[in-house]
C-alpha cells in the first residue's frame, strides 16, 4: 500500500522504477524465449537490435497511457480543461510517437553498435539481459515523460524524433547516393530505410496536430471576445494543417503517388509562409524577435531555392534539407513561444486569483474589525442603559424619600424619619390618643373634701388613666 505522506515526485519516482523493473523482466523473458540457443546479431533480421525495438516500441506505449492516466497538468484558474476524445486522441498520439522513437532510435543505436564491433554476436543469456535493459530504460523514461508532459516537452520530444527517424533513415539506406537526388528518395524505398523515413514524417504530422491543441489551450480559454477566439482558432488550424500536410508525405511516398506527395510538401510549405507573415496578429503577445526570426528563415529558403534553380549552385536535396530544418526548427520555437505565453497569463491569473483573495481578506478583516467596534460600542450602550436605570431608580428612591417625608410632616414633623409605608398603627394610635383626651374632657371635676390629699387623687388619677391605655 502506497503511502499517503510520501511527496508526490518520490512517489512518481517509486512508480517509474517498479514500471521499469516490469518491463525488464517482460522483455528479458520474451527475448529469451525469441532467441533460443542460437547467438543472434546485434543488428539486422531476428537480431537482437529488432527483438529490443519492436519490444520497447510496446512497452514505451504502455508506460506512455499509464503515465497520460496518472497526468495532471497545472493550468491557470479560469483555464477550461478538454474533453474526453480529444484527451484520448493526445494520449495516443503521445503513445504513438514514443512507440515510434523507441522503435527508431534503438534500431538506429543497435545498428552503430553492429558497426562498432563488427562480426560480433550475443549469446542468449547476455543477449536476454541487453534487451531487457533497453525494456527497463523506456519505459521508465516513457512513465517520467508523460507523467509531466507540457508543450515544452512535447516539442522537445518532436525535435529529438524528426533527428533520430531522418538520422536511422540516412543510416540505413540501401544506395548510398541518395542524396543526389532528392530527401524524398529515402521513403521511395520498401526496405528499413524507407519505412522509418516514412513512419517518421507521418508520426511526426500526429505529434504536431496534438502540439496545436497543447500549445494553444490557454489562449483558447483565456479569450474574451470572439476576434481573439476566431484568432486562436486560425493559429491552431495553421498548426493543425502544418502536421497534415507532412503525414501526407510520408502517407504518400513520391515513387508512387508523386502528385499527391509534391501537393502535400508545397502545403505544408504554403502554411508555413501564411504563419510567418500572420503571427503577430494572430499572437499579438508574441515577441517581435520571433516575429522578425520567422522572416529571416523564410529569406533563407528563398535564397536556397534561388541557389538550385537557376544558379545550380545547390541540388534539390540541399534545399529540401535546409527549408525541413528552418520549418521544423520555427515550428519547436513557436510552441515554446506559445507555452511561454501561456507561463505568463498563468502567472497573471495566479497573480489576480491571489489578489482577490487578498482583497477579501481585507473586506474579511475590515467586517471583522466593524463588527468588533460595534460590539464595543454595544456594550457602552449597555452600560449608559445601565447606569441611566440606576440613575432613574435613584430619582424614584429619591422622590418616594420625598413624599415619605411630606407625609410625616404632615402626620406630625415630630418624628425623624420618612413616614412608614403602611399608616394603620400610626392612625391607630392617634384615635387611641383622641380617645384619652375625650375621656379626660368628659371625667367630673374633683371636689373640695373628697382628698385631703390632692397629690393622691392626681396620682389615682394617673394610674387610672395609665390603665385605661394599656392595651
Amino acid at each position: 500500500m502506497a503511502d499517503l505522506n510520501r511527496p508526490a515526485a518520490v512517489t512518481s519516482e517509486a512508480r517509474a522504477l517498479y514500471i521499469g523493473s516490469g518491463a525488464f523482466i517482460v522483455l528479458g523473458a520474451a527475448a529469451f524465449l525469441l532467441v533460443g540457443r542460437e547467438p543472434v546479431p546485434l543488428s539486422g533480421r531476428g537480431s537482437a537490435g529488432e527483438i529490443a525495438a519492436l519490444g520497447t516500441a510496446v512497452l514505451g506505449a504502455v508506460a506512455v497511457v499509464a503515465g497520460s492516466l496518472q497526468h495532471r497538468p497545472a493550468v491557470a484558474p479560469q483555464v477550461r480543461r478538454d474533453g474526453r476524445i480529444r484527451n484520448a486522441i493526445d494520449i495516443a498520439a503521445l503513445a504513438l510517437a514514443h512507440a515510434c522513437t523507441f522503435l527508431v532510435g534503438w534500431l538506429a543505436l543497435f545498428a552503430l553498435f553492429q558497426q562498432a564491433f563488427i562480426g560480433a554476436v550475443l549469446y542468449p543469456v547476455a543477449a536476454a539481459i541487453l534487451i531487457g535493459t533497453t525494456g527497463a530504460i523506456s519505459a521508465y523514461i516513457a512513465y517520467l515523460t508523460a507523467l509531466s508532459m507540457t508543450a515544452y516537452r512535447l516539442a522537445a520530444l518532436l525535435a529529438v524524433f524528426l533527428v533520430t527517424g531522418i538520422l536511422t533513415s540516412m543510416l540505413t539506406a540501401q544506395d548510398p547516393l541518395w542524396w543526389q537526388e532528392h530527401l524524398s528518395a529515402l521513403g521511395a524505398s520498401s526496405d528499413i530505410s524507407g519505412v522509418a523515413f516514412n513512419v517518421t514524417l507521418i508520426v511526426a504530422g500526429v505529434v504536431i496536430t496534438t502540439l496545436a491543441g497543447y500549445s494553444t489551450s490557454t489562449l483558447r480559454a483565456t479569450a474574451d471576445t470572439k476576434p481573439a477566439l476566431h484568432r486562436v482558432w486560425w493559429l491552431e488550424g495553421d498548426i493543425v494543417l502544418l502536421g497534415v500536410f507532412l503525414a501526407g508525405v510520408g502517407l504518400f511516398p513520391v515513387d508512387k503517388r508523386f502528385w499527391i506527395h509534391t501537393l502535400f510538401a508545397s502545403g505544408m510549405a504554403i502554411v508555413f509562409g501564411m504563419l510567418v507573415a500572420r503571427i503577430r496578429k494572430l499572437v499579438p503577445s508574441i515577441s517581435a524577435t520571433f516575429g522578425l526570426l520567422g522572416w529571416v528563415f523564410l529569406a533563407v529558403i528563398a535564397a536556397a531555392a534561388v541557389l538550385w534553380f537557376p544558379v545550380g549552385y545547390y541540388n534539390l536535396t540541399a534545399v529540401e534539407l535546409i527549408a525541413a530544418s528552418l520549418i521544423f526548427s520555427w515550428l519547436i520555437v513557436l510552441i515554446r513561444n506559445l507555452a511561454a505565453v501561456d507561463a505568463d497569463q498563468y502567472d497573471a491569473a495566479l497573480y489576480d486569483t491571489e489578489q482577490q483573495d487578498a482583497v477579501l481578506y481585507d473586506a474579511e478583516q475590515e467586517g471583522v474589525e466593524r463588527y468588533d467596534a460595534e460590539q464595543q460600542d454595544a456594550d457602552r450602550y449597555d452600560a449608559e442603559q445601565q447606569e441611566a436605570d440606576r440613575y432613574e431608580a435613584a430619582q424614584q428612591d429619591t422622590a418616594l424619600y420625598d413624599a415619605y417625608r411630606q407625609d410625616a410632616d404632615l402626620y406630625g414633623g415630630e418624628q425623624n424619619g420618612p413616614a412608614p409605608k403602611d399608616t394603620s398603627l400610626y392612625d391607630a394610635y392617634r384615635q387611641h390618643a383622641d380617645q384619652q383626651d375625650a375621656d379626660l374632657l368628659a371625667r367630673p371635676r374633683p371636689q373640695p373634701g373628697d382628698s385631703t390629699d390632692p397629690s393622691a387623687a392626681t396620682a389615682t388619677d394617673k394610674k387610672a388613666d395609665k390603665t385605661a391605655s394599656e392595651p
